[in-house]
């Protein structure tokens, strides 16, 4: 039995140019990244927050939303409230996630105040203050059992790991290979497939495979076809891995996110990955337990060394195939240029 690990980064974003190089010019409530980021409010209907915990109670899985909690001072405490309450009635669980970028917003004592996009990017002592603001808002905001860390764009180090230990979290899992020598400061532990001790805590590495051309692929919805990421589940059952784990975003179910207006759209593709593999996992439920981090307890380490899965060339080029298809029906809307956008965070 693999023990799978459902994970969704939850977290908002100003619409704003220049941001967080440029400081934000008003401290308001930000209703519209609110809606678009969280909740993925569309004209078509909502395929965020509110989506994923309805599908996922319709397949009775298990997931983890890592809540960033930096944002609270701008968002707003009864909107990170809200958050935790919905997530939680809907019986998922809410674990920490940081992103340093919200530091440049915040004027606390006991927090370094300038920007840096990685929490690996400041000291022991500093991520220890960090991480315990941040977990200090999470649970001011009803979450219960907050036993797991994740730092934003996967920007740990060692000391990030040791800081979360400090500050009593059990498992991390910051740790991603493809990007390590990027933003993820774990370089050490290696292209980790199961979990590791390392800093204090259990590392639970974000699972990957190897496409045709040799690079690393995360297992992100929006990273892999539904055809590989079905594939690499039944390559870590058939290779015995203890763990697999998942990654998705709140707003990763839309298209033209990224800058506000016009609204965006939901995203068809990324929409029927996710519900392929909600109906994959609820139909073998005899090799994969979905679990949450605060129910998880690691086995002892199983015989034999882990392999990765190496993706076929027809997988490789098939996943090419359609997201070049999705590309070019956006590309034909006539309002594509405005909403089409990029941004920073992972």
């Amino acid at each position: 039995m693999v023990e799978v690990f459902v994970t969704v980064d939850t977290e908002a974003w100003p619409f704003a140019r220049g941001w967080p190089d440029v400081a934000l010019t008003k401290r308001v409530n930000l209703e519209r990244e609110i809606a678009t980021y969280l909740y993925g409010k569309t004209g078509a209907g909502e395929f965020g927050v509110r989506y994923l915990l309805k599908r996922l109670t319709h397949y009775d899985l298990k997931a983890t939303f890592f809540v960033e909690t930096l944002s609270t001072d701008v968002l707003g405490e009864d909107v990170l409230r809200a958050l935790v309450g919905t997530i939680e009635a809907a019986g998922q669980e809410c674990q920490l996630q940081i992103h340093t970028e919200w530091l440049g917003e915040l004027h606390q004592g006991l927090l370094p105040s300038r920007f840096q996009q990685f929490l690996r990017c400041y000291t022991y002592d500093e991520q220890s203050a960090i991480i315990a603001y941040g977990l200090a808002k999470l649970r001011n905001a009803g979450a219960g059992n907050i036993v797991a860390l994740r730092a934003g764009n996967f920007g740990a180090d060692v000391n990030s790991l040791r800081a979360a230990s400090a500050n009593g979290l059990r498992f991390d899992s910051s740790h991603n290979v493809a990007y390590l020598g990027k933003g993820c400061g774990l370089a050490d532990l290696g292209p980790a497939i199961g979990p590791v001790d390392e800093g204090g805590v259990t590392e639970i590495p974000v699972s990957f495979f190897v496409d045709y051309r040799g690079k690393f692929r995360n297992t992100q919805v929006c990273a892999c076809s539904a055809a590989e990421m079905n594939e690499a589940l039944m390559w870590a059952w058939n290779e015995q891995w203890p763990t697999f784990c998942i990654v998705l975003h709140t707003f990763e179910l839309l298209r033209g996110y990224a800058r506000g207006h016009p609204p965006p759209q939901p995203h068809p593709l990324h929409i029927a990955r996710f519900e392929s593999l909600c109906r994959f996992l609820a139909a073998n439920r005899d090799k994969f337990h979905t679990t949450h981090f605060r129910d998880y307890l690691r086995s002892p380490a199983r015989n034999g060394a882990h392999r990765a899965m190496r993706s076929t060339a027809l997988q490789t080029l098939h996943r090419y195939g359609e997201q070049a298809l999705g590309r070019s029906l956006w590309a034909a809307r006539p309002d594509a240029g405005a909403i089409e956008g990029s941004d920073r965070r992972r």
